[in-house]
């Protein structure tokens, strides 16, 4: 696919499709499924196994979506520099944990991932080259889990709106801990 040329992939009803078009798409950089109900983990094998060229993945939205699908991502997609999850409500802490492997990761979004704890956020503490982290919405984030974000460095973006764990005190331990780093409220 070139730059500016868009595909629907909600126009690929039946896999066999979708094998076809992800085959025919080796050198693909960007790709976008957001809202694409019907992706499945099988889909996400393939695509990780297929295009090893990504280097940004959306699969924000897509309801069907589990933490198997992000082992298939952490193992086969290298090169993967933006990874955005945002209302895969079936993500968990071990997904996270999958993640946290990916050193050439700068920049993830979990906005509204309901099932991510204080555990998945210990598991990208280690995550060295992460610039830009989003964990608007998390639902079940505390305080003292948000609080050991201060491990990340170079973190230069930290989305914490909606967070009911985020309280003005850890906002401002967080612009101390990390004064090069936009705390988005």
């Amino acid at each position: 696919m070139q730059q500016g040329c868009q595909q629907d992939f909600n126009d690929y009803t039946g896999q066999h499709d979708f094998c076809l078009m992800v085959h025919s798409l080796p050198n693909l950089t960007v790709l976008s499924l957001s809202g694409c109900s019907k992706i499945t983990d099988d889909g996400v094998e393939l695509i990780a196994e297929n295009l090893q060229k990504l280097r940004s993945l959306d699969l924000s939205w897509c309801p069907r979506i589990t933490d198997a699908a992000l082992e298939y991502i952490a193992c086969d997609l290298n090169q993967l520099e933006e990874l955005t999850l945002d209302r895969c409500v079936h993500i968990t802490d071990i997904g996270v944990g999958y993640i946290s492997t990916m050193l050439s990761l700068s920049a993830l979004f979990l906005r509204w991932c309901s099932q991510v704890r204080d555990f998945g956020l210990q598991h990208l503490c280690g995550m060295r080259n992460l610039q830009v982290l989003s964990l608007a919405g998390c639902p079940l984030l505390t305080s003292s889990g948000l609080s050991s974000l201060i491990q990340l460095r170079h973190l230069q973006e930290l989305e914490l709106t909606n967070c009911p764990g985020a309280s003005r005190e850890l906002f401002e331990y967080l612009r101390e801990h990390l004064p090069r780093c936009l705390v988005i409220e």
